[in-house]
């Protein structure tokens, strides 16, 4: 199983630096969910991890190797990632959507083969597309269309998928059926890392949450030691009255208020 982790990782645009000297280690084959307030640095960071953004000072690690002297495609067969909003495309089937997913295998002119073939079915399978393989893009409803977007990243075959906000702009319907399917994905094995910004969501759905705030790391744990009063006090300035789910440890959060500066 890949593993992925930062050291003293600092990331900047220009001359500023957004991510300030993070050291982790993502949890092999968890869900983590990366949580703190708008421009705190996570998109930056997630970024950084899919060699999208070199570091201003610092190295992410896949197996021990620094990504920045990997080449492109030996990243993409480590790490499946996804922006927020991913680019529009025009006239495309979801299967040649999903397909391009196998893109970082391919040699030269070579095209698809067999096995490429098996891995792009068995990710329309699992991400239950394959009645709509044949519709456009734009025939679909935002719940569906992200489903093609992880479809395309399941389709890649790597041990890593790194997603910035899957859920965000979804109904409470289509959010809990994308968050299920990276569920059932993780399961498979998969290491799932995300952003996301419904708290109870991040608590229900992961097994470790990272807490960002003015591109720190702030805290670090499973959600029954991340879930407190005084830790979300820190990271969001608001006070938080929490529950249990039924039937498990994980917390979720009933009420909060906003703490105001006096």
């Amino acid at each position: 199983m890949t593993k992925l982790n930062t050291t003293d990782l600092s990331i900047g645009y220009e001359k500023k630096i957004v991510v300030n000297d993070i050291t982790v280690e993502i949890p092999a084959g968890k869900i983590t969910s990366l949580i703190g307030p708008n421009g705190s640095g996570k998109s930056t960071f997630l970024k950084a991890l899919a060699r999208i953004l070199e570091p201003a000072k610092g190295e992410v690690l896949i197996d021990g190797e620094n990504v920045q002297r990997l080449d492109t495609k030996a990243v993409a067969q480590k790490i499946a990632s996804l922006s927020q909003g991913s680019s529009p495309v025009n006239g495309l089937t979801v299967a040649e959507i999903v397909a391009y997913g196998r893109y970082p295998y391919q040699k030269g002119f070579s095209g698809l083969k067999e096995p490429d073939h098996q891995l792009i079915r068995w990710a329309l399978e699992a991400t239950n597309l394959m009645k709509l393989q044949d519709r456009t893009l734009a025939t679909l409803s935002g719940g569906q269309q992200q489903r093609v977007w992880i479809a395309m990243a399941l389709a890649q075959d790597t041990d890593i998928l790194i997603l910035d906000e899957p859920i965000t702009f979804l109904d409470p319907a289509h959010q809990l059926e994308i968050l299920e399917l990276l569920q059932a994905i993780n399961r498979q094995g998969k290491t799932i890392l995300m952003t996301i910004h419904d708290l109870n969501h991040a608590s229900r759905f992961s097994d470790y949450l990272l807490g960002m705030k003015q591109g720190e790391l702030i805290f670090q744990g499973p959600p029954k030691e991340i879930f407190t009063a005084e830790k979300l006090l820190n990271l969001f300035d608001i006070q938080a009255t929490f529950a249990t789910l039924p039937n498990s440890d994980k917390p979720i959060v009933m009420a909060y208020d906003l703490v105001k500066e006096h």
